[in-house]
This record gives structure tokens, sequence and C-alpha cells, in this order.
């Protein structure tokens, strides 16, 4: 059983040093108040991992390069708070082997239209910046789940979940072993399918091993062992009248359950 506690988000916010120190402090500050309440939300079920605020084309290839590595790590969101010049992402979003999604949005959810200046303007770009992010990731030819509204709004966070959950099964699946039994049937098209572009493509190996392999391990099945898969099924499920114990079936779920056991055993 998986547990998606286990897997981690990483929070990526783009910026540049132009603006300073102190309008820098204030982006890592408010990037850490989205990553902690995202990752406070009932709607996403991963761990949501704020990082350090990116602001160089180095800084950036850095955190691609270690996302790839972190087996915990299963994708990334990314948002830009500042304007984020987009030729500084081009290294780092080349090498990433990680899905991301881009969070259009912005701190705060209302303009302050009374006392709006250049310091708020410069602080809070994420319509300048989200943009330029968004041409070099179509430049680029890059597949990402784009999410647009303010963060605290209930069907932004469900549409992250449901990101984070296909990427939870990307993860998943990578370096899973697949059974085929007997193959396919000869001169068959539809089911033929292509194993190495699987492999390429989604991470799983697919092999064809005989249905004599299987039958010597189903077998081996003793039936102390179905007895116990069988009570189970009883306990469980809504069993047939004719498949419970003194069922004129009873036999047909048993050899089921050696099957099963068998599947199991040989996988």
């Amino acid at each position: 059983m998986v547990s998606l506690n286990d897997w981690e988000i990483w929070f990526v916010t783009g910026s540049q040093h132009l603006y300073g120190d102190e309008t820098l402090k204030q982006v890592a500050a408010n990037s850490q108040t989205i990553a902690h309440a995202l990752d406070e939300c009932d709607e996403i079920p991963v761990r949501v991992v704020w990082k350090p605020v990116l602001t160089t084309s180095e800084a950036i290839t850095q955190l691609c390069i270690d996302a790839n590595a972190e087996a915990k790590c299963i994708g990334l969101i990314t948002w830009m708070h500042t304007f984020s010049p987009a030729k500084m992402w081009i290294g780092g979003l080349t090498q990433l082997r990680k899905p991301f999604a881009h969070l259009h949005t912005q701190f705060n959810r209302d303009l302050p239209w009374s006392s709006i200046d250049m310091d708020y303007m410069n602080l809070n770009q994420s319509a300048h910046g989200d943009r330029e992010f968004g041409f070099i990731c179509s430049r680029l030819r890059l597949r990402r789940k784009v999410v647009v509204g303010h963060w605290e709004e209930a069907d932004v966070r469900r549409r992250l979940g449901v990101w984070a959950r296909a990427a939870a099964a990307r993860c998943d699946l990578q370096g899973a072993k697949i059974a085929r039994f007997g193959d396919n049937m000869r001169d068959v098209a539809v089911t033929e399918g292509d194993k190495v572009e699987a492999q390429i493509r989604f991470g799983y190996s697919v092999n064809g091993y005989g249905l004599g392999d299987l039958v010597a391990v189903v077998s081996q099945v003793t039936d102390a062992e179905i007895d116990r898969l069988v009570a189970e099924y009883d306990a469980s499920y809504d069993v047939a009248d004719e498949l419970r114990a003194d069922g004129s079936r009873r036999g047909d779920l048993r050899e089921a359950a050696r099957i099963e056991l068998g599947l199991r055993r040989f996988l």
C-alpha cells in the first residue's frame, strides 16, 4: 500500500535580484505562506514543501537536478511572485524530468486601489511574471498543468489536488513490472501494443510469460491458504448464495482463490 504522505511536491517561486533584499525577503515570506496553506489543505493529498526563492539560472537548474534525484519529489508547483526573466528557466526546465503545475495566482486577492504604489507593483508582478513563465514553457513545448485563480479558492486547491494525484500515479508507475500471460493471439493487431514505447514513455516494463509458468505456481498453493482467502471473501463481500460454504458453486470460488494466490505469488 502506497502512502501519499511519503511523497512531496516542491513549491517553487521565481523572482530575480533586481528588486533588492527587502523585496526578496517579502517574496520568500509570502511564498512560504502559500506553500504552508497548500500543505495543510485537505484537497492536496501529498506534502507541499517550500523551496527557497529562485533568482538565477544556476539556482533554477540546480533545483531541477535536485528534483530529478529526489525519490520523494513527485513534481513541482511553480509560481512567479515577481517578474522572473524566463531565459533563466531554460536550462532547468529542459533538464527537469518530473511533472510540474504552473500556478497562475497572486498573493493578495484584491488590489489596494487607494494605496497602490510602485513598491507594491514591484513586489506583486504575478500577472506579468506568470505570463513570461508561461511563454517559455510554450516555447519549449513543455507539457504542464496550468491552474489559474487565487490560491485560497477551493476550486484552485481541488484542481491542484487532482494534478497531484496524477503525479503520484505516474511516480508509482516508474519501475513497475507488468506480466502478460500468453501474450496476444496470433495475427491480432489491436492487442499487440508496443512494449518498448510503453517503457520509454511511462517507465514500466511489460514482459510476456507462458501459461505453463503460471500453472506451476498456482499448483503450489495449499488448501490452508485457500481457506484463509475464501474466509476473507466471505467477510468482505456480499457473496452469492451458490458461492457460499454450502452453495453449489463453492468449488468455483475456491478455484478462483487458488488462481489469485498463484498470481500474487508469481508477481
